[in-house]
């Protein structure tokens, strides 16, 4: 493939163009394990990179980048809470004079079914271009591995690799004038943020979520080293946020929309050099209007409650859920991915810091590590409902992810790998683990979850949640939602929403179109049955919760306190009277 790159603009434009140019940008869903794109009535969360390309888009429509006569337009579609309809879709584009479909922030596992979808549109003679995570990933760990870009060639796309602002100029021009280039190569140019055009507010997606879901990206990059992120090798590992002035204009604009939860986006906001003005706004906008009541998200390391000043800041700030990467409770196994700045015996101490605060905490884990084993996850899980106090738990598969360092790796090594991009999703075992088969990782997996969110340990999650006073309506529902949706739908709960949607249309190559009656009974009884257990357990979380509150009234609540035994303690006790029973 030809490569091209370099600074936009940076020969003088004599073209003379003149008309509208329409961009559809697409963020694609992937498949299930049935061939059904993966879609919901109401997502819980929609995809923050068609606000931040839309704002780029709109930003070069302003600078006239194709002259004064050309009018840009751009509509926005993100597949998982909207089904695509390519023949509707391309009578939208057939209304300008130019038009091109942008795959954007496309992941390894959505790749395929990118593809998919480009196929029907460059098949009608559309322009097609398709970027994200996967082509800039594997384009700069691992250009050589065939399955990465298998396919690309059938479909007829262009690939873009990189951020999209030092290429955008090229690439609006190539569109109109209808000379795309096979691959657009910025991966060796970064963002300065400060100048850089903000996002877009999208009231049209944020409707689409169960919760008026929004994001804002502070920042871009993260300065550790974790050997399974794909975002240090297209984000890299400085530091760069946009401007204080530009997070307030937007943030002002958001909560003039009435907006109420937001997420930002950054993969590591703690270590932004302007997280403590970004939190001065949010408490700001607080003050201005007492009424307000947020529900902001962000995601932090480990190490983040060392800040001085950091846990305060997000507390005056209205901060009420947070992600933090545990990955694992063993130092081992957080050596094995490189997670330095995870010290076992801090992890408690950390949880415990947020959870005074009123903050829910929600910890990402890893199943499939190098030293897992079935005995030893049992553990650990048990360890994660008795001594760290964590709201919710997050269970990822450990993948190879293209443009990782651990898929980098493998590569090299000849390791055998899944061929199939569509299993690489973080749900499905994608190549061998040193001590136990695929299928054992694959059950431990969905073990985790079940074992985790056991109706037992509801209990002491509402328990923990009413003594630190944390929003008891999020905390019921959170828990019984993530129960429903894993162990039903057999799904990540960062893929999932509300009442699953699985068009006979849209099924994936070599799987059989379903006769409509026969399927929208199944899909009827399905919906049904899942509605009906949802409200099954959200009624006796209610009651528990009821119980709790009775209990917090006559003896208090203070065994549900964060403090708990410490760990190595607990581990001391449990190998006692594992040794009892073993002399018995």
């Amino acid at each position: 493939m030809q490569a091209s790159g370099g600074p936009s603009g940076g020969t003088t434009e004599r073209v003379s163009r003149r008309g509208r140019l329409g961009l559809l940008l697409i963020k694609p869903s992937h498949y299930d394990d049935d061939g059904y794109v993966i879609q919901w009535r109401s997502a819980f969360i929609v995809a923050n990179s068609l606000a931040v390309v839309d704002g780029i888009i709109a930003d070069a429509a302003q600078r006239l980048v194709l002259g004064p006569d050309v009018q840009v337009e751009s509509r926005r579609i993100d597949e998982v809470c909207e089904i695509l309809q390519p023949a509707k879709l391309m009578r939208w584009l057939d209304g300008f004079d130019r038009s091109a479909v942008l795959m954007t922030g496309v992941q390894s596992s959505q790749f395929p079914r990118a593809l998919d979808v480009a196929k029907q549109f460059t098949a009608a003679g559309y322009q097609v271009v398709v970027g994200g995570f996967h082509v800039s990933g594997s384009l700069a760990m691992v250009p050589d591995w065939t399955p990465a870009f298998e396919g690309v060639a059938e479909a007829g796309v262009s690939l873009y690799a990189g951020e999209l602002e030092p290429g955008i100029d090229e690439l609006l021009r190539d569109i109109f004038d209808g000379t795309l280039k096979p691959l657009y190569n910025y991966l060796g140019s970064t963002t300065d943020l400060a100048t850089a055009p903000n996002q877009v507010l999208m009231h049209d997606l944020a409707a689409r979520t169960v919760e008026g879901y929004y994001g804002v990206e502070v920042g871009r990059g993260c300065p550790f080293v974790c050997s399974f992120c794909t975002i240090i090798n297209f984000h890299g590992r400085t530091l760069r946020p946009r401007t204080p002035e530009a997070i307030e204009r937007y943030l002002r604009q958001w909560a003039d929309a009435g907006g109420k939860t937001i997420l930002v986006t950054d993969d590591n906001f703690a270590r932004s050099p302007i997280w403590r003005e970004v939190l001065e706004i949010f408490a700001r906008l607080r003050r201005e209007d007492p009424r307000r009541r947020w529900d902001i998200w962000i995601q932090v390391d480990a190490l983040a409650t060392r800040i001085s000043g950091f846990v305060e800041a997000c507390r005056r700030a209205g901060v009420t859920r947070l992600f933090v990467g545990l990955e694992s409770v063993r130092a081992d196994n957080l050596a094995a991915a490189a997670k330095g700045q995870n010290k076992v015996h801090q992890l408690r101490d950390m949880i415990v810091t947020w959870k005074r605060a009123g903050i829910m905490v929600y910890a990402g884990y890893i199943v499939g590590l190098p030293n897992d084993t079935p005995a030893r996850l049992a553990e650990e899980i048990r360890e994660l409902q008795e001594v760290y106090p964590i709201d919710f738990l997050t269970v990822f598969l450990l993948t190879p992810l293209p443009g990782s360092e651990d898929h980098k790796k493998l590569v090299a090594a000849g390791t055998a790998m899944d061929l199939d991009l569509n299993r690489y999703d973080s749900t499905h075992v994608t190549t061998a683990h040193p001590l136990m088969t695929r299928q054992e990782v694959q059950d431990l997996y969905w073990r985790c979850w079940s074992d985790y969110f056991s109706l037992r340990h509801l209990k002491t999650v509402l328990g923990r949640a009413l003594y630190h006073g944390l929003p008891m309506d999020i905390v019921r529902s959170t828990f019984v939602c993530t129960r429903t949706i894993a162990m039903l739908e057999r799904m990540h709960t960062g893929d999932s929403g509300a009442l699953r949607i699985k068009d006979r249309r849209s099924r994936r190559a070599g799987y059989p179109v379903e006769p409509m009656v026969p399927h929208f009974c199944r899909r009827f009884a399905s919906n049904t049955w899942i509605v009906a257990l949802t409200g099954v357990w959200l009624a006796y979380a209610y009651l528990v919760e009821l119980a709790l509150r009775l209990e917090k009234r006559r003896n208090g609540l203070a065994h549900y306190a964060c403090e708990l035994t410490p760990v190595e303690e607990t581990r001391r006790a449990r190998a006692g009277e594992a040794s009892t029973v073993a002399a018995e």
